[in-house]
């Protein structure tokens, strides 16, 4: 999955972007409006951290530019602020944000928050999604088929984890190297290597005797057909 880190405090984006790290995402991160602006426009992401108090311009207008695109309308937004004033918490959530955290806090309750964002975005209840009794842990890497763990890439990691979180859907090869790279994508490149970890993660779910649930969607990318397990 992809974040996009805006707070002008660079040891405070630093540790943010430590963390994002941590929990499998990709990030890009603006220290000021302008670049943050670039992102917005020219991205799509899952997550963003979003500091309201920026130079060069106020994060509430980062939110209306963001949620003005229909590709983000489904984007998770956590406001990070020293703002307290109840009117930019009221304005933002009014805007479609997810959240609003105050500084300072805690990093376990922003990535608790960051989780339960997630979770209604994806419209799923647990931090595990199953699919056919294969199991992806969605905030650190772990797959396990029927209790027993497989070995997987970081790579394969994110590729099974966007492909769970967005099942019976077809996702381009495109979107899933967006995911991985972000855009420091080459696309030959990094199409030929989408390419190169399917053919891996399937021999992988084969020999593990996983149900064959990756359709490739010819000149596109995959769809990974299944329904989740009951709870």
């Amino acid at each position: 999955m992809r974040a996009l880190i805006v707070e002008d405090e660079p040891l405070l984006n630093e540790e943010l972007e430590e963390q994002l790290l941590e929990e499998q995402f990709t990030v890009d991160t603006a220290l000021d409006f302008s670049t943050a602006e670039d992102f917005i426009t020219g991205e799509l992401y899952d997550l963003v951290l979003l500091d309201l108090s920026l130079p060069g311009g106020d994060g509430l207008d980062l939110l209306k530019m963001l949620k003005l695109h229909r590709e983000n309308e489904d984007t998770a937004v956590i406001i990070l602020t020293a703002r307290g004033d109840i009117d930019d918490r009221v304005q933002g959530l009014e805007l479609g944000s997810d959240d609003y955290l105050s500084k300072p806090f805690a990093m376990p309750e922003l990535r608790a928050r960051i989780h339960a964002v997630l979770r209604r975005k994806f419209k799923i209840n647990d931090n595990v999604i199953t699919i056919r009794r294969l199991s992806v842990h969605l905030d650190h890497l772990h797959v396990s088929f029927e209790g027993r763990p497989l070995e997987v890439t970081d790579t394969e990691y994110k590729m099974l984890r966007y492909l769970f979180l967005n099942k019976n859907k077809t996702i381009t090869r495109i979107a899933l190297a967006e995911h991985i790279w972000g855009n420091k994508i080459d696309d030959r490149f990094s199409l030929d290597f989408i390419n190169s970890h399917m053919k891996n993660i399937r021999k992988k779910l084969g020999e593990s005797g996983v149900p064959d649930m990756i359709e490739t969607v010819y000149g596109v990318g995959y769809k990974l057909n299944g329904y989740e397990a009951e709870q």
